[in-house]
């Protein structure tokens, strides 16, 4: 069995394909088996599996059921589009489920709720509670840009129309919206003890008798574009809250305390000091430390821990030292050499500066905050926050110029942009625009900017 980090599932290909078009630069490569063709996404050594279901529960559960017979995930995530149940949901929204209801499931002749499968002893099967504590995380990063509602979602083969909506909120009140694959792939998750969450945004509402099929076509590229977006903003952002799962396969991924102890033990070398006592350590970083340099000759652990103590006690008694990314970098670079069969591309502890900026909310003096240091700020940060409108705007400015001047956009050209125009500090940085996209092609496409052609 193949260990990947996530299993991605939409139920059609429309739904699939913006997270596709998101991991674009990971190598995609397809292979097919019984339920049809599946995508292998692969960088470095994270790994993710998506495939298309089809539609309806069956369809869900017997995919699902297929690729954990093959891959052996860290979690399993269902995004796409739904319809809006509850009165406050609105289309556009994206909702993330705290528990999936079978609402085609009645037991109610003998006694049991509705929605209850037969066989289980829970009306509802929940969420895996870590994922949740990341999905609130993610929802206030997403604040005015996105609006994200975390509640319960039902299921069923059947349609919730303007004739049963009424119906099915009295017996639900609490459920936000309606699809037809989410709780099936969250009881195969539950059989297999796999963590799972759905990702659905909200394409037409369960309520107007309005000609939904032509809402829901409208809007299901953007909405299931939206969900991709928040799911594997979710799926990055989980992979540090729980430090047991970071080492259930192959892939490096870093909590926060092994992200802090790096930092720690950089500052401590930068300074020239001599490795601490390290007993008093919290648990969580010795754990973690050890876990990952657990392929090092055994000498370097003791002196790794010390050199963290060391780095602590620094930026405890003068928090005013300093620490730039390049020196970061360059004393990483002295300590990563010792590891055996150092391979390129290999991920490796500590982590580069770049991995601790997107992991400190995009902000090196963020991460260094996070160990005691008084970081220098030239401008305030709310001068550095930008809107999602603002990112577009200045793409399609860029991109206006650009076209006044007859040649094409790059990411080095938009850096040039931004100063020669006076737009330099105003306007988002290319840095921050590729990081926020993923990529600069992918920029442009949220722009409306067909990369091939302007």
């Amino acid at each position: 069995m193949t260990f990947v980090n996530a299993i991605i599932l939409a139920a059609m290909p429309e739904e699939l394909a913006p997270a596709l078009q998101m991991l674009d630069s990971y190598q995609l490569t397809t292979r097919t088996l019984s339920t049809g063709e599946v995508t292998c996404a692969v960088k470095g050594r994270t790994s993710l599996v998506l495939a298309e279901s089809g539609i309806g529960m069956v369809a869900a559960a017997s995919t699902l059921t297929c690729l954990l017979n093959k891959y052996n995930p860290q979690v399993v995530v269902y995004i796409g589009s739904a319809g809006g149940l509850a009165t406050q949901i609105k289309v556009r929204d994206v909702v993330i489920g705290t528990e999936y209801i079978n609402a085609g499931a009645d037991r109610t002749a003998f006694g049991y709720p509705l929605g209850q499968v037969p066989g289980y002893e829970i009306s509802a099967f929940p969420a895996d509670p870590i994922l949740l504590e990341t999905a609130h995380a993610t929802a206030a990063a997403f604040a005015g840009e996105v609006n994200i509602q975390i509640g319960p979602m039902l299921s069923s083969d059947a349609f919730v129309t303007a004739e049963n909506v009424e119906k099915i909120r009295a017996h639900f009140p609490d459920a936000l919206s309606a699809d037809m694959e989410s709780q099936a792939a969250a009881q195969v998750a539950k059989k297999w003890d796999v963590p799972f969450f759905a990702v659905r945004g909200i394409s037409d509402l369960c309520g107007p008798p309005a000609d939904q099929a032509a809402e829901f076509s409208a809007q299901l590229s953007e909405v299931a574009t939206s969900a991709a977006t928040v799911a594997l903003e979710v799926l990055r952002r989980a992979s540090a809250l729980d430090a047991a799962r970071v080492t259930r396969g192959p892939a490096q991924q870093f909590s926060e305390d092994s992200l802090r102890a790096a930092l720690y033990l950089t500052l401590a070398a930068k300074n020239d000091a001599e490795p601490a006592a390290h007993a008093d350590l919290p648990a969580a970083i010795r754990q973690d430390v050890l876990t990952h340099i657990a392929d090092l000759p055994a000498k370097y652990a003791d002196w790794a821990l010390g050199m963290i103590a060391a780095g602590q006690q620094l930026s405890a008694q003068n928090p005013r030292l300093s620490l730039a990314a390049k020196d970061y970098d360059a004393y990483r670079a002295k300590f990563v050499v010792n590891y055996p069969e150092l391979k390129s591309g290999a991920v490796l502890w500590p982590p580069t500066s770049q991995t601790v900026i997107k992991r400190f909310n995009g902000y090196w003096n963020d991460a260094l905050e996070a160990i005691g240091l008084r970081a220098r700020r030239g401008r305030a940060r709310g001068g550095l926050k930008f809107t999602n409108a603002d990112y577009l705007k200045a793409l399609r400015m860029y991109a206006d110029s650009s076209r006044a001047q007859e040649y094409k956009p790059s990411f080095n050209g938009y850096t040039r942009w931004l100063k020669d125009s006076g737009n330099y500090g105003k306007l988002p940085s290319g840095a921050a625009i590729r990081q926020r996209f993923g990529s600069w092609k992918n920029a442009l496409k949220a722009a409306a900017l067909n990369p091939e052609e302007v």
